[in-house]
C-alpha cells in the first residue's frame, strides 16, 4: 500500500481527475487538504495556494495513477509523490484491495 501525494491548483481540478481515479480502481479513498504554497518556478518565488490529495492505493497501481494525473493534470511539472506505508491496519488493508480490483 502507498499513499500518492498530488498537488493541484483548484479543488475542481483535483476533484475531477480523483473521480477519474476511483471509477477505474486505482485508488481506494482521497482526502482533500487546502494548503498554501511557496515555490520556485522559472526563476521566480511563488506564493499561491492549493489542494493536495493522498491517495491511498496499492503499490502496484503507483504507476497507472502517475501516468493518469500527468495526462489530465494541468501542471507542465505536477508534484506527485509516492509515500510508503511502514504499517497499516489490517482490515483497511483489505478494505483497500477488494476495492481497488
Amino acid at each position: 500500500m502507498v499513499h500518492v501525494y498530488i498537488h493541484y491548483p483548484t479543488l475542481q481540478i483535483a476533484r475531477k481527475i480523483s473521480r477519474l481515479l476511483l471509477k477505474k480502481r486505482l485508488a481506494g479513498c482521497i482526502s482533500f487538504v487546502k494548503q498554501d504554497d511557496m515555490y520556485w518556478w522559472q526563476g521566480k518565488m511563488v506564493a499561491t495556494k492549493g489542494i493536495v490529495t493522498f491517495v491511498a492505493a496499492p503499490k502496484k497501481n503507483y504507476p497507472a495513477i502517475e501516468k493518469l494525473v500527468k495526462k489530465h493534470h494541468p501542471y507542465q511539472v505536477p508534484c506527485i509523490l509516492e509515500l510508503p506505508i511502514n504499517r497499516v491496519l489490517k482490515s483497511y488493508a483489505r478494505w483497500l484491495t477488494k476495492e481497488t480490483k
